[in-house]
């Protein structure tokens, strides 16, 4: 009689097994699709999901199977326990050891959040314990029984362990081209309209939002962050009718504003309290990207008079610094096109460009310090060029593949905008939200990546980090989000932050 009960209890086990694997397993079958997706974006399994979305499916039925044979069900009951303890391990990884807390998977079991979903594993992992031990049908003491299970247990901690570090390696320094989708890095928006689609974000000062406008370039609009007050302004300018402006930018660096167009070229500065130009400054050779470094001391991107290349330099009070960092790889020109950024908290220049995948940063000297590759594979876009004009002017020949569409700086950290999409990602959330990659400059790895949602199904065009807010502008609508605290880490004082370059290593590639 005590046998039978023993038997009843350890055949309900391995239906209570069975019935567990099969339905998991016909429900990431059904949706496989989704399933691999889900694993894409898992922090653990994302380097190897498409293998791992068919060996699990496949062992759960596996041992259902072999539970349903009663010679050999000790081993299916072996089996099972293993497999709970890797899944259980895996919950445990992610809750206390990931950057992020991707979406369960597996029927039902996605319904639970990723507690209930470990107290559950834990369950069947005792149960399927009891089950072993109750077996005894091959003679094994207790002793040899709690041994093996010891064993297995430790086997399936260290695979998934292991699993875990590959992984790691894998999206860090492979640079694999999958990304990492954290729950919900950013809060919902706050957004006014603005009426134009010639604004651009200009600067920040005070709180303050501070708007150029491309086709009325004295006219600027202050917005605090809370879009509650919105101020409408106009700068006043001495000694301006005499040049013909051709593509004037607003930069702000507090306590001043430089009103730039680099191809006269000429640099009116001015001070946020008046909004009135008092000086300007005549640069020796036209620029086509400038962001201020300090008063009166820009970096600026120009055509090196002797090759027409593309080169950096620093102009300004101090001596003028220029380098050739850029490093030609086709012509020296589009092949280096980009954005100029500054990093006002690390005091490090940034260029990330627009058709490799790659991003230069410097001291505020020029100096290189490192090189950060994005996730995306593809090193250089391919260029096609043509000839007008009697082959005097050189053209794209079609639109390449724009690898980073647009960046940003703040902290320790670059983000970059990307139309191109990796490895389980959906066309169709491209079309409603920007991604956004998010990396960090001091430890030069892929952090995570989020989406920014399209407000009335305008994307953003632009966006700037300030202190803890990411604000964006559509063509016709200005949006702030805001970064969530146990995502990013902004120091409250940029005063924290190192001011160079110079103890760190240089690193290049």
């Amino acid at each position: 009689m005590k046998n039978k009960l023993k038997s009843n209890i350890i055949i309900f086990i391995s239906y209570l097994y069975i019935f567990l694997f099969t339905y998991t397993a016909i429900s990431k079958i059904i949706d496989f699709e989704t399933f691999l997706v889900q694993l894409g974006q898992s922090p653990l399994l994302s380097a190897y999901a498409n293998w791992v979305a068919v060996l699990i499916p496949a062992a759960e039925i596996i041992i259902s199977l072999i539970l349903l044979i009663p010679k050999i069900r000790y081993i299916g009951l072996f089996l099972a326990f293993g497999l709970m303890i890797m899944f259980s391990s895996y919950i445990i990884i992610i809750l206390n050891f990931s950057d992020f807390i991707p979406c369960s998977c597996g029927g039902i079991i996605s319904q639970m959040n990723w507690n209930e979903h470990l107290f559950f594993n834990f369950a069947f992992v005792v149960i399927g314990g009891i089950g072993i031990i109750l077996d005894t049908h091959l003679k094994f003491t207790l002793k040899e029984q709690l041994i093996k299970l010891t064993s297995i247990s430790v086997f399936s901690i260290v695979s998934v362990v292991i699993l875990y570090n590959l992984s790691e390696n894998e999206m860090h320094r492979n640079n694999a081209f999958i990304r990492r989708y954290p729950h919900h890095p950013i809060s919902d928006s706050k957004v006014i309209p603005l009426g134009y689609n010639s604004y651009y974000i200009a600067g920040f000062n005070e709180g303050k939002i501070i708007l150029g406008n491309t086709t009325a370039p004295l006219h600027i609009v202050e917005i605090d962050t809370t879009l509650e007050d919105k101020i409408v302004r106009r700068i006043k300018m001495k000694d301006s009718k005499k040049y013909l402006f051709n593509a004037v930018q607003l930069k702000i660096i507090a306590p001043h504003f430089y009103l730039v167009d680099g191809s006269i070229p000429i640099i009116f500065k001015g001070n946020l309290s008046t909004w009135e130009t008092t000086t300007n400054e005549k640069p020796d050779a036209k620029f086509s990207l400038l962001e201020p470094i300090k008063q009166d001391v820009f970096i600026v991107r120009q055509n090196n008079a002797k090759t027409s290349e593309h080169e950096l330099q620093i102009i300004g009070k101090e001596n003028n610094t220029s380098t050739n960092i850029l490093q030609k790889k086709i012509d020296g020109v589009f092949d280096t096109d980009g954005m100029l950024l500054y990093n006002e908290q690390l005091n490090f220049i940034i260029y990330s460009y627009y058709y490799r995948n790659q991003t230069i940063i410097t001291d505020n000297k020029l100096n290189l310090i490192k090189r950060i590759k994005t996730i995306d594979t593809l090193s250089q876009s391919p260029l096609k060029f043509a000839y007008a004009k009697g082959n005097t002017e050189k053209k794209l020949a079609q639109q390449p593949i724009t690898i980073n569409k647009y960046a940003a700086t703040a902290g320790k950290y670059i983000f970059i905008k990307s139309n191109r999409l990796g490895k389980y990602e959906s066309e169709v959330i491209a079309k409603q939200a920007s991604i956004i990659d998010v990396y960090n400059i001091e430890n030069n790895t892929y952090e995570f990546s989020f989406y920014f949602y399209h407000h009335n199904n305008e994307e953003i065009k632009s966006f700037k980090i300030y202190n803890n807010l990411i604000i964006g502008i559509t063509n016709n609508y200005l949006v702030i989000r805001k970064l969530k605290s146990n995502y990013f880490q902004f120091e409250n004082s940029k005063n924290t932050w190192p001011v160079s370059g110079k103890d760190r290593k240089p690193v290049t590639e």
